[in-house]
């Protein structure tokens, strides 16, 4: 059976503090959350998912994972399926809402028993977790909408092993200017109506200003979405 775990209590030790407005920002996001879990999987999957290619993708990103692996921002547990249960250590599951960490529990009881998941609430920005602890820190369509996307990849630098691996499924500012110039002008309002999605983010410039150097990297639907792994710069 899952478990359900709170972020432990010494996680402030782990990682810098979080300030008073980020902890605000993180209660409010953890509210919001909340309400949309219940009708989260209509929001991010589905026939429009299909077309785009994003169950494929998902399943490219997850079949890299091994060891001992820390997927961020679980969701609803969208990628818990795609897992191969044989070629982990463990797989701990976090996510900043309870609603969210309440459907994902769901999905994975229906997966076998047991199935190696611990699913932790916690903020992406204040990882509760030991320096060096994982083989591989996973991400799929939420970076987007972190507040602070740096410092979740700072994060998953810190508690990524040497020679482990980041790996990022995401929404990006596509390479070709006249796509760029249109995610430009319009990240406000597509922000505004898809859960605080900024999709016209620079993701190999965070994940280098986080330590982290992209090894390989795929881009579909324009340079619109990108398939990243990296690693710590050595």
């Amino acid at each position: 059976m899952p478990n359900l775990l709170p972020a432990p209590a010494h996680a402030s030790q782990l990682s810098p503090g979080a300030s008073r407005d980020a902890t605000a920002t993180a209660k409010f996001l953890e509210q919001a959350y909340d309400q949309y879990a219940g009708s989260y999987d209509v929001l991010d999957s589905g026939s429009a998912a299909d077309v785009l290619g994003f169950p494929e993708l998902r399943r490219e990103l997850i079949a890299q994972a091994h060891g001992c692996v820390l997927e961020l921002a679980v969701g609803t547990g969208l990628n818990l399926p795609l897992y191969n249960p044989s070629r982990l250590t463990s797989l701990t599951a976090l996510d900043i809402s309870t609603g969210m960490l309440q459907q994902a529990q769901k999905r994975a009881k229906g997966l076998g028993d047991p199935f190696p998941v611990t699913f932790v609430q916690g903020d992406v920005a204040a990882l509760p977790f030991e320096s060096a602890s994982f083989d591989c820190v996973i991400d799929t369509f939420s970076l987007c909408v972190f507040p602070d996307p740096a410092a979740a990849l700072r994060e998953a630098a810190r508690v990524v092993k040497p020679g482990g691996s980041v790996l990022l499924l995401e929404h990006q500012r596509s390479p070709f200017s006249p796509l760029a110039w249109y995610q430009d002008v319009s990240a406000d309002a597509v922000a505004a109506t898809g859960k605080g999605c900024f999709w016209n983010q620079n993701v190999t410039g965070l994940l280098s200003s986080a330590g982290l150097q992209v090894k390989t990297k795929k881009e579909s639907l324009g340079g619109l979405i990108t398939l990243v792994k990296a690693q710590q710069l050595m």
